[in-house]
């Protein structure tokens, strides 16, 4: 049982500082804090929000966060913003979203949102502010009466997110 739950249990591979010298670790996902180096590799589910600071080929499918089919090339380059605007996650190609999986290359980026404050996890709290707390409640059916007369069902959630903030 417990080499199961080991192969089981997400792992992150790590760059600390211990005292005088930096090793590289593999730790819980549930561990890493923000300002640690995360190494990504094939295969891996990336483990918080993480600015890249070098990357090989890398490519990392977004579909969870975006609903992009293609998987995306990641890089290392500075973004501008663009008419005082802030890019949208589709344009950060700098930037590795927790919860997203590595199809491709390798990379490295420092940790600057972990836990709730991922994209991910904003993503989800904005969707479910819009929706009542209760099951079965008259506004989820009206919620869901909507959804499907708009045709809401095929969107992703950055899509949905985006509509409805257009909407209010």
């Amino acid at each position: 049982m417990d080499s199961l739950k080991k192969l089981s249990s997400p792992t992150a591979t790590v760059l600390r500082n211990h005292t005088t010298d930096a090793k590289v670790v593999s730790i819980a996902t549930s561990d890493v804090t923000v300002g640690d180096v995360v190494e990504l590799h094939i295969g891996q589910v990336v483990p918080a929000d993480l600015r890249l600071f070098w990357a090989f080929d890398l490519q990392i499918d977004e579909s969870l966060l975006t609903g992009e089919s293609l998987v995306v090339l990641k890089g290392t380059e500075v973004l501008l913003k663009d008419r005082g605007d802030s890019p949208s996650i589709g344009e950060c190609s700098n930037i590795a979203f927790a919860g997203t999986v590595v199809s491709n290359g390798r990379g490295r980026g420092i940790v600057y949102a972990t836990g709730m404050n991922t994209e991910m996890s904003k993503m989800g709290k904005a969707l479910s502010g819009n929706r009542a707390s209760s099951h079965g409640s008259s506004r989820n059916r009206a919620w869901a009466v909507a959804k499907k007369a708009l045709g809401l069902y095929d969107l992703s959630p950055l899509q949905l997110k985006y509509l409805l903030q257009r909407v209010n």
